[in-house]
């Protein structure tokens, strides 16, 4: 069979004509936008035409490269088409599922991803699938009945070469240019990335953001200043250390405490949860992580090493800037005595934690690899009872074997969304006096049968530990609300007091999750927690910035000393309990960013100092 022959002329005019239709394609298929964020975004389209140009540059330049790579215009263009349909896909049900877009550090996180979807609806992985299978036969058609006239290998090096000089000089001028980048006016509160993606264009947006993936030198840094405040553990020997159980609880939130819902004739999801913190001996509150609906990794990041995600300013995972030993809490607790142990029911590689473990100084990791799927999983994953069971049974082992203390710790994996069928359990579990739709209802009877069961886990847990002559201390906490698939009108529905465009204090609500601490008899006979509580001057509500919770519980144990950045951290908690990009808490008010004193910036940009210091200067002895 002949192939249909290409000219290079007729080549260029593709390319340009492909290029400009499949970002116009690209701009419909923005589904995950409300009807006001597309009018804008067309609106910025009028106002701004060269935003239109920005946001196709960066595919025609990927079509060209392709071209004079492989001598072949119709698979480069089908090839480019492909990849970046497949990436505006993955931007809308991401800002879906989590309200939050693609970033250039997803592509690493690949496997992470298919993980994922398997929990999707059976529906929409087979119209993955057959979007996948034809856009193969697509590529295949290109390839069997297409060729291109040969272009000399001197002219072929000398585009490739032109297309990557011309494309650098491009993002110097334009997707590197922060003052390019503010000048395009943004629907709503602009520290939200989704609305600078629904504002600007998914492929502008992203290629600007991977101009911003380097960690930049904070205000004032100077890394001899942090060395020398550095030092092993400075204090004094202690006798019957507490085991600390620590346990990072997969979207757990309690939105089930809101006036639309009752649940007073069926069982509260939340129970023992009420009862445990209204005990005198509990110490309560919650904390603010640093993003809603996902970002697992960079609350445990936060809580581990005192380090705050935020000032990374950087919209990678923090884990992805963990290269080397790190001196984190478990580390630090090894020093004084304690061995420790990390634990979560996932596959070991997800965000990195195989290799990111190990330089916090974990001495051992169980994952998925000692659970069973099969037997002890619920809703796609494993359960929080299986991982109670493997928590107490590791205790147990280690009480018999060890005569150290020992840190543990945890992150649980059972209540992950997507929560639509999730649990194959639409049976009602409240009832309320607003309208929900039928998927709306769906998504809250399957978190909230899942919230139920994370309350018995640790009903289950604590019962446990009080039988224990050793001495326990336990800190629980969630690591971001849940996101489900419609975004945040749960929030707006129901009346919660959280709102990513309201004022300070209902934008800080948006990264609101629980945390209690908890002690054992044992515990309360030999520590003093609830004596050093007093000395914490923590503001109404026990509300914390989720990098204070590792440091402060080191504090109420009396191990000040432990290290001088959780000192640090500790001393500045009671100025500035909470800290995020826009808002901040200080002095008893809520407050945007932009009214932050000189002082208190100077504070933070220390402490920012510090974790800068940690993850790319300091060299930690063996």
């Amino acid at each position: 069979m002949k192939k249909i022959k290409i000219g290079h002329f007729l080549s260029v005019i593709l390319l340009c004509f492909c290029s400009i239709k499949l970002t116009e394609f690209l701009f419909t298929l923005n589904t995950a936008a409300e009807l006001e964020q597309i009018f804008f975004f067309e609106q910025n389209l009028k106002d701004y035409p060269f935003l239109f140009w920005l946001n196709c540059f960066p595919i025609f330049f990927f079509m060209l490269l392709l071209y004079f790579i492989t001598n072949h215009t119709l698979f480069s263009i089908c090839l480019g088409s492909g990849i970046f349909y497949s990436l505006t896909f993955a931007n809308n049900m991401k800002i879906q599922m989590r309200q939050d877009p693609v970033m250039p550090s997803d592509i690493t996180l690949v496997r992470e991803l298919l993980g994922i979807v398997q929990g999707f609806d059976i529906s929409l992985l087979q119209e993955v699938k057959s979007m996948l299978c034809l856009f193969l036969a697509l590529l295949l058609a290109t390839l069997v009945f297409f060729k291109n006239k040969k272009m000399k290998r001197k002219f072929r090096v000398a585009g490739v070469i032109a297309v990557l000089v011309g494309g650098f000089f491009a993002n110097q001028a334009w997707y590197a240019n922060e003052k390019e980048y503010n000048k395009y006016p943004v629907l709503g509160n602009i520290y939200f990335s989704v609305n600078q993606y629904h504002s600007k264009g998914f492929v502008y947006c992203f290629f600007h953001n991977i101009n911003r993936m380097t960690i930049k030198k904070p205000n004032g840094y100077n890394s001899f200043n942090y060395a020398q405040a550095e030092h092993s553990p400075a204090i004094a020997e202690q006798q019957n250390l507490p085991n600390i159980i620590m346990i990072m609880g997969e979207a757990y939130s309690d939105l089930s405490i809101n006036d639309h819902l009752d649940f007073s004739n069926y069982i509260d999801p939340m129970e023992e949860y009420k009862k445990i913190i209204s005990q005198e001996d509990t110490i309560a509150g919650h904390i603010v992580v640093p993003n809603f609906g996902g970002g697992t990794s960079d609350t445990e990041y936060d809580v581990l090493t005192a380090c705050p995600t935020i000032c990374l300013d950087n919209n990678s995972p923090s884990y992805d800037f963990v290269r080397k030993d790190f001196d984190a809490l478990p580390r630090r607790l090894s020093q004084i005595g304690y061995d420790t142990l990390a634990i979560h029911p996932g596959y070991h590689w997800f965000y990195n934690r195989f290799n990111v473990y190990p330089y916090f100084g974990f001495d051992d990791f169980i994952h998925l690899a000692s659970f069973h799927p099969y037997e002890q999983s619920k809703g796609g994953y494993i359960t929080d009872n299986a991982a109670i069971d493997m928590i107490l049974d590791t205790l147990y082992q280690h009480i018999e074997k060890s005569e150290k203390p020992l840190f543990s710790f945890t992150v649980t994996i059972q209540n992950h969304g997507p929560y639509q069928d999730k649990y194959y359990d639409t049976s009602k579990n409240f009832d309320t006096d607003i309208f929900l739709t039928a998927n709306e209802k769906n998504m809250l009877y399957n978190y909230f049968n899942g919230v139920k069961d994370v309350d018995a886990s640790i009903a289950k847990l604590l019962a446990a530990l009080e039988e224990l002559e050793e001495p326990v201390v336990v800190v629980y906490f969630g690591d971001h609300l849940p996101g489900f698939s419609n975004g945040t009108d749960f929030f707006e529905i129901l009346d919660y007091d959280i709102d990513i465009e309201g004022t300070a204090e209902e934008r800080l609500h948006v990264y609101e999750t629980p945390y209690f601490i908890w002690q054992n008899q044992s515990a309360k006979n030999s520590t003093k927690l609830l004596e050093n509580k007093q000395k914490l001057f923590l503001p109404e509500g026990n509300i914390i910035s989720s990098y204070y919770l590792g440091a402060m519980t080191i504090e109420l144990l009396g191990l000040e000393g432990l290290s001088p950045l959780y000192d640090y951290v500790n001393e500045i908690r009671e100025e500035l309990p909470i800290v995020t990009k826009g808002a901040f808490f200080s002095k008893g008010c809520y407050k945007d960013k932009e009214k932050i004193t000189i002082e208190e910036q100077e504070k933070i940009d220390y402490l920012a100092g510090w974790q800068y210091y940690k993850l790319f200067d300091e060299k930690i002895k063996p």
